[in-house]
């Protein structure tokens, strides 16, 4: 878990250094904060699954998959495909499957977080029912 740990505080740096960015940029325009957005909320699921926490319920991590891994990433993955067929070189082809590799490596914990921890769920669940006991 230690790797994703360091996932977690690199991911978490750098979305402090575009909030911290963000004053001093030229333009500021829609995209800004919708990247913004996508940053902050990603970060909710790499949090748990690193460090074991249920945050919020399993319907809200599937939620922040979909919103911010499966339709942006088909969307970065297609038009990564589309660019590398239209510019085809061996270091475009190279940096392409790099960056579908970072893209696979980054959506690994979202996943395991939203489908495969049902211990951490089902221990999220136990301890609400006690809290209403």
């Amino acid at each position: 878990m230690k790797k994703w740990k360091i996932l977690f505080g690199f991911s978490a740096f750098i979305t402090a250094l575009e909030f911290i960015g963000l004053p001093f940029k030229e333009h500021i325009d829609f995209n800004t904060f919708v990247s913004l957005i996508l940053y902050c909320s990603i970060l909710i699921p790499m949090y748990g699954y690193a460090y074991g926490v249920a945050i919020g319920s399993k319907a809200i991590a599937i939620l922040i998959f979909v919103l911010t891994i499966l339709v942006p990433g088909s969307l970065v993955v297609l038009w990564g495909v589309a660019f590398t067929i239209n510019h085809f070189s061996l270091i475009q082809l190279v940096f392409s499957l790099g960056t579908f590799g970072l893209l696979l490596f980054i959506s690994y914990p979202v996943f395991m977080y939203a489908f495969r921890s049902d211990k951490l769920w089902a221990k999220e669940r136990q301890q609400m029912t006690d809290k209403k006991l």
